[in-house]
């Protein structure tokens, strides 16, 4: 008894120095991390064209909207970091973990931040993400969707904002997601939804 005891302890010890882990890395990142910002009028509207944009992912590969948009219609996820957010960083895994239901609605998801490509890499690699992930170097595309967030110090100088847009075959934005958290399964249920509506618009026009 005592030794049954004993391992329960030892579980229920490991369990909460697993939760305290959590919650300091949540903390330290909430305090070092630039605040997400509520959407601004700069983001861009649903029913507007989308900006076409070329971007290397996480293997150097150039990857553009343009070519994405003749398979399908796209989620254009905007993140912050897959460096220093933990946020994004479980954001991307989820939209992995989810991403065969994602294909068979007919829509790709393509998710962009301002890191370089080594960082994008180094986390693909850990994290097996077979998705496009965009270095935005210079935030040109995070600023032609309107997602910059202020800036706050220089190494969060052009960070963006968390946004999804999804795009229809013309590359006009059908539907918007802010802020979303794809750990929940209404996200996924959202997004796939509008995949599947954004596909079934005929010449930018809803049928």
């Amino acid at each position: 008894m005592i030794g049954a005891l004993s391992v329960k302890s030892r579980m229920k010890m490991k369990h909460l120095v697993r939760i305290c882990v959590v919650t300091a890395a949540l903390m330290s990142i909430a305090v070092a991390a630039p605040k997400e910002e509520p959407a601004e009028e700069t983001e861009l509207p649903v029913g507007q064209q989308a900006p076409g944009f070329t971007l290397q992912d996480q293997a150097g590969r150039e990857v553009s909207l343009e070519t994405l948009l003749r398979k399908g219609p796209v989620a254009v996820v905007f993140f912050r970091s897959a460096d220093w957010c933990l946020y994004c960083k479980l954001q991307l895994v989820q939209l992995q973990r989810n991403l065969k239901e994602i294909k068979a609605s007919g829509g790709q998801v393509v998710c962009i931040s301002y890191d370089p490509v080594e960082k994008l890499k180094s986390f693909a690699d850990r994290q097996k993400i077979s998705f496009p992930l965009l270095s935005d170097i210079g935030s040109k595309t995070i600023d032609a969707y309107g997602m910059r967030a202020p800036d706050g110090t220089a190494q969060y100088a052009g960070v963006s904002r968390h946004a999804t847009f999804v795009l229809d075959q013309k590359g006009v934005i059908r539907e918007k997601f802010s802020v979303l958290s794809y750990e929940d399964r209404p996200a996924i249920s959202a997004l796939v939804k509008a995949l599947k509506q954004a596909q079934t618009v005929k010449g930018g026009i809803e049928p």
